[in-house]
């Protein structure tokens, strides 16, 4: 019984967008191993040009269950939560391992999507602005409806074998929260809460105090 009602939940409720070939195929036997259950994952050709320079029409792409989907008839479907690890950068083309971020894109179209509630984990760089971060970093700043927002100085607490210099986090998107936002700043096994906006949490004044 429970293995259907999984599968019934897969096959239902759960779309997911990948950005290659292989992520589709790692996904599928994540979520159902090797039986005949059929996974909504499509592989999103170019995924993070469209994101970036034609946002619009990736939206109206992926909330299309009959084209897009080939699931069901609705034209317009809702989705209730959005979570994701998004690409975190690209190459530039400059000099030697020269890269730009692109994670501030997928948490941008998620809000364009507008479900009821967002969570992606990404790096924390955006804290500081810079290499085109400045616009994200003030909106997410700004953003009224952020609960959550945990910060982990040291990478490796979640990506044990992955170094990320300035750290990751993670944040909740309630769309129904206006206020506060609960900040949790992790390192080793310590962790240290600060319930306030968010703007006051990263001012100039405050944000080495925080981290």
């Amino acid at each position: 019984f429970a293995l259907s009602l999984w599968d019934s939940t897969i096959e239902q409720n759960i779309f997911v967008i990948c950005k290659t070939p292989m992520a589709r195929d790692i996904t599928r036997r994540t979520l159902v191993g090797f039986r005949n259950t059929r996974v909504n994952a499509q592989y999103y050709k170019d995924l993070i040009e469209v994101i970036k320079n034609n946002p619009a029409t990736f939206v109206n792409e992926v909330r299309d269950g009959r084209r897009f989907w080939n699931t069901n008839n609705n034209d317009h479907m809702k989705f209730n939560a959005i979570v994701g690890n998004p690409p975190y950068q690209v190459m530039d083309g400059g000099a030697g391992v020269s890269a730009v971020p692109v994670y501030q894109y997928f948490v941008d179209i998620a809000k364009m999507i507008n479900p009821s509630f967002i969570s992606m984990i990404m790096p924390a760089k955006w804290y500081n602005g810079g290499r085109g971060l400045d616009g994200f970093r003030e909106s997410m700043l700004n953003d009224k409806r952020i609960c959550k927002l945990f910060d982990y100085i040291d990478s490796h607490l979640c990506f044990p074998t992955v170094d990320i210099a300035g750290g990751v986090c993670y944040f909740l998107w309630d769309k129904k929260h206006k206020g506060q936002c609960s900040f949790v700043s992790c390192y080793k096994d310590h962790r240290m809460a600060n319930a306030r906006e968010l703007n006051e949490i990263f001012n100039t004044s405050s944000i080495s105090k925080v981290l």
